[in-house]
């Protein structure tokens, strides 16, 4: 007890300041909570909307050069930020969109809102494996979704450490799954039948790394919250998203593709919905009782970084604004959000990804790693990141996400070229609203 005490007081003492370098701990415990956040069967749900418009190599290519993406472009310049200065996103956002700028653009866009969506998705997902197990009204549905969307929070209320412990315990759950689910889909339509597969339209390459980007680029967008407690060094930082990312990821997307084609074949019409592919596929009662428990994994990282990003609008306590996350995410999940996820994961590639560019572009290219906060609405970030969402939301061509975030970056750093801006110059240019 005195030790989780112990645990919840630094996770409120350093929710606003950066973290001493004396504190800080070895590079696996991000990889850890990444594994956690990739090792969910939202992974496989992306494996199955990536079959949605693509046939098979053509959505492991996807996968693997839009995790590429994820790491280069998102992880690894994001995470050695929050690994230099020891702060959170939304405390960073401040150098790119200023203090009240960062509220929206960093806490809301990419953080709160997205977030407490994912855990709606989550705990809905977790309600509906125990639904197939145990028949049960649709009153009984929600209120035990409204019980599993509270306990769910509990662990990231407590802060980094439990989770990291939490989700390891997942991992032997989520392995016989993989190895279930995927012999009963190679039983059902064999090899050739997987590899013959083709969707009914053909979205090209472009649109399954757009898909791949979006599914994981608010989990790549807060990634300070994780690296900022990890020793400072971009060996450290590359290494964390390397295996946090990569081993979970590419295993749990290709079995859910592989189980997804075999389950199209005997008429599923949602591939991503992962409940409905296992219960077509006739999987045990068991797994379905895993798919519950893992769901856990995805929760508590959602809702760590939803109650950091409510903290940093309103100041309040971490602990319960994290609570207060799960239960608007738990009241998503009782309105059906998982119906809307393509959609969702479109959306978020689109706006996500330029905030990210905008971020990055400030603190390398202009500022070049000198850190400055700026008070009030810093409208260059703010303005650069919605055109280059806008673009991202509109274009066709290439990859959208990526469409915005060269699109925003190239605004930003323009922007302070054309005018000749340096970092101490900006510190003149903030705006008070």
């Amino acid at each position: 007890m005195e030790y989780q005490k112990s645990q919840i007081n630094v996770e409120e003492e350093y929710t606003q300041k950066p973290i001493p370098e004396s504190m800080k701990k070895h590079w696996f415990y991000a990889a850890s909570v990444y594994i956690g956040m990739c090792a969910v069967l939202a992974c496989s749900m992306a494996g199955g909307g990536l079959i949605y418009g693509l046939n098979l190599s053509q959505a492991i290519w996807a996968m693997l050069l839009g995790l590429l993406a994820l790491l280069l472009f998102f992880y690894i310049p994001l995470g050695k930020i929050g690994a230099e200065q020891g702060i959170n996103t939304y405390l960073i956002g401040e150098c790119a969109f200023g203090e009240k700028g960062s509220n929206i653009a960093t806490s809301f866009i990419v953080t709160a809102i997205p977030c407490i969506a994912w855990y709606g998705i989550e705990v809905e997902i977790a309600t509906q494996a125990l639904a197939a197990v145990i028949p049960m009204s649709k009153a009984v549905f929600n209120i035990l979704t409204v019980i599993f969307g509270i306990v769910f929070a509990i662990p990231a209320m407590y802060g980094i450490l439990s989770m990291a412990w939490l989700n390891w315990v997942s991992l032997p759950i989520m392995l016989y799954i993989i190895v279930f689910g995927v012999g009963k889909a190679i039983l059902q339509s064999g090899i050739g039948g997987l590899l013959a597969y083709n969707p009914t339209q053909n979205m090209g390459l472009f649109w399954g790394i757009n898909m791949q980007i979006g599914m994981i680029a608010v989990g790549c967008s807060f990634v300070a919250d994780y690296t900022r407690w990890i020793k400072n060094r971009w060996s450290n930082v590359a290494y964390s998203g390397i295996i946090g990312l990569f081993p979970a990821t590419t295993i749990l997307t290709t079995a859910g593709m592989i189980m997804a084609l075999s389950a199209t074949s005997l008429g599923v019409k949602e591939p991503w919905n992962i409940v409905e592919v296992m219960i077509k596929l006739g999987m045990p009662a068991m797994a379905l009782v895993f798919v519950f428990l893992l769901q856990w994994t995805t929760c508590i990282t959602a809702a760590y970084s939803s109650g950091l990003a409510l903290n940093k609008v309103f100041g309040k306590s971490r602990f319960y604004l994290t609570l207060i996350s799960a239960i608007l995410g738990t009241i998503l999940a009782i309105s059906g959000i998982v119906s809307y996820f393509l959609n969702f994961v479109s959306i978020l590639a689109s706006w996500v990804a330029p905030i990210s560019s905008v971020i990055i572009t400030e603190y390398f290219f202009v500022s070049k790693r000198n850190f400055v906060r700026k008070k009030g609405v810093y409208w260059p970030g703010v303005i650069s990141a919605l055109i280059g969402g806008f673009i991202a939301w509109k274009s066709k061509f290439f990859v959208p996400a990526l469409n915005g975030m060269i699109i925003s970056g190239i605004i930003y750093y323009g922007y302070h070229r054309i005018l000749g801006l340096t970092a101490a110059k900006e510190k003149n240019l903030t705006t008070e609203t």
